[in-house]
């Protein structure tokens, strides 16, 4: 569960959403808060809370507590109230996401009425991938580009009959990390890295995105449109966020379910 949580902290964390309040005369500043969630089959339905960072030195903020919201989650007839855990973290350990059911959360900030909804899509089916193992010489500033021809990109494949979206996170495993290529002065990269969502059944991952060798992990997560849009928003912007999601009443932020499936490609030398 620690993993799954890690990586959907990765894959799935939108940049910090940002009301650009530099001109009052522009832009008037609201307290609203900002939702975010990523349900997930077999973990604990839980929430984070936070305030808007406003960039105006003047403004009327709320008097409400962000640890002490009282919210109320909704699923399968049944309602219960999130435990507090500080920090605008809430949780319910009673509640295991499932696959196919249907949530609502509603709270009340700044004297209004905030409702979100989501529900968990399907696991995803017949995922595959051409190769298990792929080699790549290694490289570094004697050696240059490799001398051999670079290994064919693994094609990966699943189901979408209905056009939903698809993301693709790899990570390395390895507890130490051996680079293929020498980073010079750069910092070196991290240990995953990742495709934007799309509505296709096939994703191809090149040999030159591995920056290490060793055992990968390659996550394909089942998302939902709303989650699809923000990603997409946010890639362009991460300063402003105009509208409110679609599933979140009185609003900002991100409530969603998805659902995973993973394969394995091992990264070695000749």
């Amino acid at each position: 569960m620690k993993t799954i949580k890690s990586l959907i902290k990765f894959a799935l964390l939108i940049p910090a959403i940002l009301l650009t309040a530099c001109n009052k005369e522009e832009i008037e500043y609201t307290d609203t808060p900002i939702v975010e969630a990523y349900l997930v089959p077999g973990n604990y339905l839980a929430v984070k809370i936070t305030r808007q960072i406003p960039f105006a030195s003047e403004v009327e903020v709320s008097s409400d507590d962000i640890n002490n919201l009282g919210i109320l989650v909704e699923w399968n007839g049944q309602m219960h109230q999130l435990a507090p855990l500080g920090d605008g973290n809430y949780i319910d350990s009673s509640i295991v996401v499932a696959e196919g059911v249907q949530y609502s959360i509603s709270f009340t900030f700044n004297a209004k009425n905030v409702k979100a909804y989501t529900y968990v899509p399907s696991q995803p089916t017949n995922f595959s991938q051409s190769a298990t193992t792929i080699e790549i010489e290694q490289m570094d500033t004697t050696s240059g580009p490799p001398s051999g021809i670079m290994p064919d990109p693994i094609q990966l494949t699943w189901d979408n009959p209905d056009g939903s979206y698809y993301l693709i996170v790899v990570e390395n495993m390895e507890s130490t990390l051996v680079p293929i290529r020498d980073f010079g002065d750069k910092t070196p990269p991290g240990n995953r890295f990742k495709k934007s969502p799309s509505n296709s059944s096939s994703e191809m991952i090149n040999s030159m995105e591995f920056q290490y060798y060793g055992m990968h992990r390659i996550i394909l997560y089942h998302v939902l449109p709303d989650y699809a849009a923000l990603y997409n928003q946010n890639s362009a912007n991460s300063l402003t966020l105009t509208n409110p999601s679609t599933s979140i009443t009185n609003g900002y932020g991100i409530f969603t379910g998805l659902n995973t499936d993973t394969l394995f490609v091992n990264v070695v030398e000749p």
